[in-house]
Parts: structure tokens; sequence; C-alpha cells
């Protein structure tokens, strides 16, 4: 392990994705704690990632161990993120619209629009709450959560044949919301 945290500080690629890998579980599971007002989950895994490059560039072995280092670095990074986001001078105006552009509002922030993607929405959560198996909506949150078909499989002990199935079952039931 420490030979690897040394190639990656020297500036090893692969050694710095062998760590991204090992530690993407752990960074993914701070990044879901927050939430960026404008912003998704992308960026905050983004912002984890750097905390993860910070604390290999500034790890030293003797002041402790190189996980729970990892782990403070990748949560500080998160939350300077947010608290970056939260305190944001004018933030009043960093959503306006320009009176000369309200003429060109797009369609959908019509009222009627707005009805029918909540009959959608409530359309969609029924089919999932009635008609998808334990197994469907448990692989279907995850693929959600933006895990990959190996991550799910590896998660629920399903191969990876299993995992696209559930998940080809899981569309076309959803499908019949959309009709």
């Amino acid at each position: 392990m420490d030979e690897i945290i040394l190639q990656a500080k020297n500036g090893d690629q692969s050694a710095m994705e062998k760590l991204a890998s090992q530690y993407k579980g752990l960074i993914r599971s701070l990044a879901n704690k927050f939430y960026l007002v404008g912003g998704d989950k992308d960026d905050l895994l983004q912002e984890g990632m750097l905390g993860l490059f910070y604390a290999v560039s500034y790890y030293d072995e003797g002041k402790g161990s190189f996980p729970a280092f990892v782990e403070l670095c990748v949560f500080r990074q998160i939350i300077d993120a947010v608290k970056r986001d939260a305190g944001q001078k004018n933030k009043p105006l960093s959503n306006y619209v320009d009176i000369d552009d309200a003429k060109h509002i797009p369609a959908e922030s019509e009222p009627l629009s707005s009805l029918l993607k909540k009959e959608y929405a409530n359309k969609v959560s029924k089919v999932i709450k009635t008609q998808l198996t334990f197994y469907e909506k448990q692989v279907l949150q995850l693929f959600i959560e933006g895990y990959s078909y190996e991550d799910i499989a590896e998660k629920t002990n399903k191969s990876y044949k299993a995992v696209d199935g559930a998940l080809q079952r899981a569309r076309k039931k959803l499908l019949v919301a959309k009709e």
C-alpha cells in the first residue's frame, strides 16, 4: 500500500487510478451526505476526488494511517465546496433571467407542462412501488446513483447478466407509465 501511495505521490497515473478505484466507495458515501444547490452529486464526487489527490500529495506516513487521512481530506474538501456554494455573494443574482430573454422561456415552464410532468412522476412512482420486484428496485436505485453494472453486480452478489436483465425488465415496466 505504501508503495502505491509513493508512486502516486511521484506522479504515477496508474497508481493514482488504483487509489481512486479503491477509495471511490468512501468518496461516494461521503458525497451522498451533502447537497449542492444548483449542482449535482457528480460535482461533489469530483470534489471528493480532489480531496483524495490532496491526501496523496500531503500524506506523511509518520503521522497516521492513510485511510483515515484520505477520509479527513475528502470530507474537508466536500465541506469546503458546500460552504463555498452556500456563501456566494449576490446569490439572488446567480439565477436571474434577463427581461429581454423572458419572452423566450421554453414551454416546459408553463403550468400545463409542469402538471403533466407531475402526473408522469406519479405514474413512474406507482409503477416502481407496485410492479417492480425487490431486486429490480435495488438494481434500479444503484443504477440511478451512478453505479456501473459491474459495481451493482458486486454489491448485490449477482452476475452482470442478472443485473442487465433486472434493469431491462424495470425499463419495460417503466415504459408503461410513459403511455
